[in-house]
């Protein structure tokens, strides 16, 4: 064991209180795991993770969404979760999976409701344009006024908040808005109306309450995820989002890396595939290496790659080609891409031996 490994492995023993049998027990799990991890010098690890990767992902891996719960959240799978999580896809619907700090169906309704983005058109039960008065009259539902946990003063302050343009006042349940002069301006005013957030969580578009073995849980379509956490009765030990760079922003690069590894192996188990735990582990330390998740891709990772040979055998060939003979950029042919472009021996394997015969 290295003496910087031995160092940490004491450490941590000895915050933790570890001894005796316990941390022998944990000594020979370490030491098993350092041997798991050697290689042999010269071995094209990229390669080999490359192909062990993606054969089984796009070969053997259906393009396929699934729904959480009956009532249905749809949720990428299989190679189109893939490609989200490889290529940090920015248009998804990321679901926010929210645990309770108290596992009781009545505290997972309150919270669902506390969560879900409400706008005034949750709490309206009608809403008219009176010509002779020129005013539109907006009546409020009690019962879902009482279900949000609302008042009409509170929706009042909203529109006020909101609507500029217009006198508005309220009388009981009913709210006005005076000198609508047209109706065109009625239909204006109807449209921001409707949409005028009222409570929860912005982008927090809908919410399903499901028993997983007696354990209730909260998916989130959309919303913050930092939002979410800081809410009162949120398990913030367990409650995880499927936005990688979300979790990165917010719980920091480890956990993102975490998250990334856990998600693609999740992914390929739910299609009966099988790959080694380091493979993934080596794609997700390579997105994480600069301290924020990278895409695998040209504005990713291959943009810090240093080899001229080597980016332009990605993407963007003729830019790529262009811009490094207007730059004049030297390729030194120390990768193993730009070796075999050239038709050279790569510095891999027995490649990585220089030898010198004397005659």
């Amino acid at each position: 064991m290295g003496e910087e490994i031995e160092q940490r492995f004491e450490k941590y023993c000895s915050e933790h209180k570890i001894t005796g049998k316990e941390k022998e027990k944990l000594n020979v799990g370490l030491q098993e795991l350092i041997k798991k991890s050697k290689f042999e010098p010269g071995e094209a690890l990229g390669i080999v993770t490359a192909q062990s990767l993606s054969e089984p992902a796009t070969q053997l891996t259906m393009r396929a969404y699934h729904f959480a719960g009956a009532a249905g959240i749809r949720m990428a799978s299989g190679l189109p979760r893939l490609i989200e999580l490889f290529d940090l896809r920015k248009n998804i619907d990321n679901v926010i999976i929210v645990y309770l700090a108290e596992n009781k169906k009545e505290k997972a309704a309150k919270l669902a409701s506390q969560i879900v983005e409400s706008t005034l058109k949750n709490v309206i039960s009608t809403i008219s344009y009176d010509f002779a008065t020129t005013s539109v009259e907006i009546e409020l539902e009690k019962k879902d006024l009482n279900k949000l946990e609302l008042t009409p003063e509170d929706i009042e302050k909203a529109i006020c908040k909101s609507v500029k343009k217009y006198k508005i006042s309220r009388k009981g349940e009913k709210i006005s808005a005076d000198g609508v002069q047209t109706y065109s301006d009625f239909r204006v005013l109807k449209d921001k109306l409707l949409n005028i957030y009222i409570k929860g969580i912005k982008g927090a578009k809908e919410t399903i309450i499901l028993n997983l073995n007696g354990n209730f849980v909260i998916h989130v379509r959309g919303g913050n995820f930092k939002k979410i956490l800081s809410i009162e009765g949120v398990d913030t030990t367990k409650t995880k989002t499927t936005n990688i760079e979300e979790t990165g922003d917010v719980l920091g690069i480890e956990a993102a890396r975490t998250a990334l590894v856990s998600e693609v192996m999740n992914t390929l188990s739910q299609q009966g595939v099988y790959v080694d735990p380091r493979y993934i582990g080596l794609v997700g330390d390579l997105m994480c290496l600069n301290g924020k998740v990278e895409s695998i891709g040209r504005y990713g990772i291959m943009k810090h790659k240093n080899s001229v040979l080597a980016r332009l055998n990605f993407e963007e060939t003729i830019k790529i080609l262009f811009n490094a003979a207007v730059l004049n950029k030297k390729d030194n042919l120390n990768t193993l891409m730009s070796n075999l472009m050239i038709g050279q021996v790569s510095s891999t394997g027995t490649g990585t031996v220089k030898l010198k015969w004397n005659l």
